[in-house]
Formats: C-alpha cells, structure tokens, sequence
C-alpha cells in the first residue's frame, strides 16, 4: 500500500471517529457506533458485529458465533492478528486494518461488559501519534467516555501463530 493511501485511510479513520464517537455522550449509542465501526472496517461473511453473541480463535481464524446460532469469520481472515487469553474465550482480540490496530476488551464483570451479549467491555483504536517514529500509538476507547489513553510502553499480545505481537505506545 502506497504512503498517500495510508494516509488518506488514516484521515478517514481519523474524521469518522469524531465523527462517530466523540459527539455522542450516550453509552448505548457509543456501543452501537463502534460496532458499526467493525462492520465498517472489520466486516463478517454474514451478519453484523451488532448480532455477535460469542468470539474464539479456532487455530488462526476469529469466529464470531451469532445470536441466531449461527457463525461466521471476517471477510478478510488476515486482519485478525492477535489475541489474549485462551483461544475459546479471549481476554481481547487484535484485528488490523492497514496500519490500524483496533482491540476488541471482553470482560463479563466490567461495566459494558455484563450489559453486552457478546460481553464486549470495550473497543480501543490505535491512533498513531504526530510528530513521533512510526511505531508509537495512542489507545483511544470507542466506547468509554472517561477513559485515558493507555500509558507504557507497549501492549504485548499473542500473535495467531503464537509468538509475541508487541505494539509500541506512548
């Protein structure tokens, strides 16, 4: 992919985040942008993110089983690239878009998490910082509004091949 389309689809991503989420103050509406979000950026083969009850890793595939019973995979299985937790029931999972992470939180404790069918607590996007060496990024939540950007210096996951997946951060 050329640098002016990476670009341009950073831009776009960029304006349809403030467009989407950083407007809307109701929690109900935030969760529902950001699922619109992954059908966007991250479509399945059938149905919606909105109708997902259940994530798993089967070998290197996300499944996304449906709330009809049915399942179904990413249209393009190589944006799923990482996860963490056990493969039948991932802590989060990492998909890419471009040079877009995007980190899908699962907890059945959290706060969005006990309300969400598929006990989604958040989903965060990694947005490169200006003005500093590619790799570092920022982790915005979708979702939480009184959330900060993550601190450290990097997130480690598991690759789906099973090696370190590390993404640098600031």
């Amino acid at each position: 992919m050329s640098t002016q389309t990476s670009a341009t689809a950073t831009q776009n991503l960029n304006r349809f985040i403030g467009e989407q989420f950083v407007a809307t103050t109701n929690q109900q509406d935030r969760t529902t942008n950001a699922k619109d979000f992954l059908d966007a950026q991250f479509p399945l083969t059938e149905g919606s993110h909105q109708d997902v009850s259940s994530y798993v890793v089967y070998y290197t595939h996300l499944l996304a089983f449906l709330k009809d019973g049915s399942q179904c995979g990413l249209q393009n299985p190589c944006q799923f690239v990482a996860l963490t937790g056990h493969k039948s029931e991932p802590t989060s999972v990492v998909l890419k878009n471009n040079d877009t992470h995007v980190e899908i939180c699962f907890d059945r404790q959290g706060q969005m998490g006990t309300t969400d069918q598929a006990n989604i607590e958040d989903i965060q996007v990694a947005i490169p910082i200006k003005n500093l060496p590619t790799p570092y990024k920022q982790w915005i939540s979708l979702i939480h509004t009184g959330c900060q950007p993550t601190e450290g210096n990097c997130k480690v996951f598991t690759a789906k091949d099973g090696s370190d997946y590390a993404l640098h951060q600031r």
